[in-house]
């Protein structure tokens, strides 16, 4: 089986890629700088540079069985609606048009639980549960609708749909969710939205994706979260893990927002990353517990400890110097 991992060198990709060579598979990775980022080049794979806005896309896909797509676009920040779905929509038909072009069996699409809406009854939502429309919280999630919509749809070849929630561990160079455990381990105070949040350790999101890339009949679409947790608690507990000051009490939701707000502008115009951005206080805010019995039963998916999980974060951002060496043996051992 010859299967091509587009965002080979993101957060999740390399995962995908540990996921499928522990399953016998060696798949080719792309990415769309000229050279291979540190953690492929650690991991001695085969990289080529694919960019999903050339025309001569499909050559790069043919010959492949299966395309695992993690490479959709993300926003930097939620200043620019317009721009940032049109940009989001013309690589995924483009790249849509391109597997169809080059025969390609099926595509794995990487999307977000920001595609799953809350049940009536308000019970955990399973994968049933999908907005009629875009659900016009913000710009990443009226994103992430389109794109998974337009997915959704293609019946040139077979599609599958993998949901994951907010990531957590290692390689995770962009420093988005895990953002937040960094700035409690350095003592910080971050502010935060009151809400939920569903987390996963990003080993568990690669294994599952690598299932459904290579089992013969995968279901559809799948949601892959292992943790529902109150925002503030976790942040509590992080408090405790590293030995650091309690973090002040959740922002209400009209403040979060337009402390976001303003934070993206100020990071646009500096070029820097937002402390918080808009996407997480919409995740924050419109999310609820999630089912992923399916995942579990059809998958085989075992989610990680949370602990276990941050663990594993904290080895590896020590050793990249993002956290201070431990201030007491205790800090690697966290009640959670």
């Amino acid at each position: 089986m010859r299967i091509l991992v587009l965002g080979a060198s993101g957060f999740i990709g390399v995962h995908v890629v540990d996921a499928l060579r522990a399953l016998g598979v060696e798949p080719l990775c792309a990415q769309r700088s000229p050279a291979p980022r540190i953690a492929l080049r650690s991991r001695e794979a085969t990289v080529v540079r694919i960019d999903l806005d050339v025309p001569t896309l499909a050559e790069h896909l043919a010959g492949f069985d299966v395309v695992v797509h993690a490479a959709g676009h993300y926003p930097a920040h939620s200043l620019d609606r317009a721009g940032t779905l049109a940009r989001g929509l013309r690589q995924t038909r483009a790249l849509l048009d391109a597997v169809a072009t080059a025969g390609v069996a099926r595509l794995v699409y990487v999307s977000s639980t920001a595609t799953v809406a809350r049940s009536s009854d308000g019970a955990p939502s399973d994968e049933s549960h999908v907005f009629a429309e875009p659900p016009g919280f913000g710009v990443y999630h009226d994103l992430k609708w389109e794109m998974e919509a337009v997915v959704a749809r293609e019946r040139r070849f077979e599609t599958v749909i993998a949901c994951p929630s907010a990531c957590l561990g290692a390689e995770d160079r962009r420093i988005g969710t895990c953002a937040l455990l960094l700035a409690m381990a350095r003592g910080a105070d971050p502010l935060h939205p009151d809400g939920l949040v569903s987390l996963v350790d990003v080993r568990d999101v690669g294994a599952a994706i690598a299932r459904l890339a290579t089992m013969p009949e995968p279901p559809r679409r799948v949601l892959l979260s292992g943790h529902d947790i109150d925002l503030h608690a976790l942040l509590c507990a992080l408090a405790l893990r590293y030995g650091a000051p309690p973090p002040s009490a959740p922002l209400p939701a009209k403040a979060a927002l337009a402390w976001a707000d303003a934070a993206e502008t100020y990071a646009e115009a500096t070029g820097t990353r937002a402390p918080l951005p808009r996407e997480l206080v919409d995740l924050v805010l419109h999310g609820g517990p999630l089912d992923t019995r399916l995942a579990v039963t059809r998958l085989g998916a075992r989610w990680t400890p949370l602990a276990d999980t941050l663990d594993t974060f904290d080895r590896w951002a020590r050793r990249q110097r993002l956290l201070p060496p431990p201030r007491s043996p205790h800090e690697s051992q966290p009640d959670l």
